[in-house]
């Protein structure tokens, strides 16, 4: 078991994977994770204004399975190794990442 976090930048043309089934690393200790087990990812939009849109590879602003407006939090449990979740906003922000391998 395992936590890794760190903060992704986005932006409003290309949707950006925020968990891979390769490897994560510690933004703060630089340790490495193997992604691939089962895992809970849990997103937090940290810009003051800009939404944020989560889904699959193709999402987009007005195609998305959860809307995060500023500030707000979602959570994915049981996560697979095919599971891999993007996001993408309306201009470029960050979102602070927080996943937990089992």
């Amino acid at each position: 078991m395992a936590i890794s976090h760190g903060i992704v930048a986005l932006n409003s043309s290309t949707a950006v994977a925020l968990n891979t089934d390769t490897v994560t690393q510690n933004s703060v200790t630089g340790e490495n994770y193997a992604a691939w087990a089962r895992c809970t990812l849990s997103v937090q939009n940290v810009d003051l204004s800009a939404t944020v849109y989560l889904g699959g590879s193709g999402v987009t602003s007005s195609s998305y399975g959860v809307q995060l407006a500023p500030g707000a939090t979602a959570s994915l449990d049981d996560l697979g190794q095919s599971d891999t979740v993007y996001a993408i906003s309306t201009g470029s922000s960050s979102v602070a990442v927080l996943q937990y391998t089992r």
